[in-house]
């Protein structure tokens, strides 16, 4: 699990810039870093059933279109429907990619995030949490929320948007956790009755690409996230490992706009048009590598096969998804005609998933 001599240099820059960045930094952001926050001992959450399967396949739907409202009933409509999550008079907590105030890919599309909000309220929950914490040098959060639009586009539909950063943690020892034995997750996140993923498709200078995963990295405490320990051979499986906490009832990742190399922050964008939605986490991811990995210029996703990818292995190890293409189903659909661009796409996927 060791890395290259270009990704140690790599690395090394980055943290002669994060340094210094942090040497500046406000003196809570110290804080979070030099010390432990309180937080009570908690049981990891238990990893739920999966509600989108059909004959033991975990569905991944893939939905082309121009308006996310549109692309997003339909790709629920592809999973057998929301009334699976039991979204009714509940606590919803939807988690995007704010990882900075830039516009999309390097975050969720404000539009993306207020469909989603508007389909919970339209289901009845009881209530919408839009939650995130985002990257250390780039904090406070609540600023960033706003600069891309999020807050408003999510208020606009009644829900709360929270700074995780500004809120309580918990602490979690979960079994099987071999890099990271004991971190700290938002209390929020944890105590929401539904747990919605919604990141965006894009590539990684360190974790070599970002979506279902490395989103819930967003929740952890910033003490623990793997920045902090940039020149360690390990960001893809402590990424893993961080998702033993709590558990996505239901991934909807970007791909309006994906990040085709470069990342987190910014980097080559494309314009793709389309939802990814699933309730398997590594299905969704193992299609959003593929979908990458069809342009072709993001070398550090070449190393290895879909399925080969660390951060995915990983996860598969701790049993937090399909373990393979056998498991999964890829569903699609253009919803606003026949794109002959989407269907090239499409078979592209298709096929590096069965490599």
């Amino acid at each position: 699990m060791g890395f290259t001599r270009r990704d140690f240099l790599s690395r090394l820059g980055f943290g002669l810039t994060f340094l210094p960045a942090i040497a500046w930094a406000p003196r809570s952001i110290m804080g979070d870093l030099l010390f432990e926050p309180d937080g009570q001992l908690v049981p990891a959450k238990p990893i739920p059933q999966n509600p989108f399967v059909r004959d033991g396949k975990s569905l991944v739907a893939l939905v082309h279109g121009h308006e996310p409202a549109v692309m997003l009933e339909a790709g629920l409509e592809m999973l057998g429907g929301l009334d699976r999550l039991r979204v009714q008079g509940r606590r919803v907590l939807i988690k995007p990619n704010i990882v900075n105030d830039r516009p999309p890919p390097s975050t969720t599309s404000a539009q993306v995030v207020a469909s989603v909000v508007h389909r919970m309220r339209d289901a009845g929950a009881a209530e919408v949490l839009v939650a995130d914490s985002s990257g250390i040098i780039r904090f406070p959060s609540s600023d960033n929320f706003k600069a891309t639009g999020v807050q408003a586009a999510a208020e606009a539909f009644g829900a709360k948007v929270l700074a995780l950063e500004d809120h309580p943690w918990v602490r979690v020892e979960p079994a099987g956790a071999e890099f990271l034995p004991r971190y700290y997750v938002s209390q929020p996140v944890y105590e929401a009755d539904v747990l919605i993923n919604l990141p965006v498709v894009k590539t990684h200078r360190f974790a070599h690409y970002s979506c279902s995963l490395k989103n819930l990295v967003g929740i952890t405490h910033p003490r623990y996230r793997p920045s902090v320990t940039f020149l360690s051979g390990s960001w893809h499986e402590r990424i893993a490992e961080l998702n033993l906490a709590v558990h996505p009832h239901l991934t909807i990742a970007d791909a309006t706009t994906i990040m085709i190399a470069g990342g987190p922050s910014s980097g080559t964008p494309a314009r793709v048009n389309t939802l990814l939605l699933s309730g398997d986490r590594v299905a969704l991811d193992a299609v959003a590598v593929a979908m990458i990995r069809s342009f072709g210029a993001w070398e550090k996703l070449t190393r290895s096969g879909v399925w080969g990818q660390r951060q995915i292995k990983r996860a598969i190890e701790l049993g937090l998804g399909a373990p393979g293409p056998h498991q999964v189903e890829l569903v699609t659909r253009a919803v606003s005609g026949a794109d002959a661009k989407f269907e090239r796409l499409v078979e592209a996927i298709r096929r590096d998933l069965a490599a």
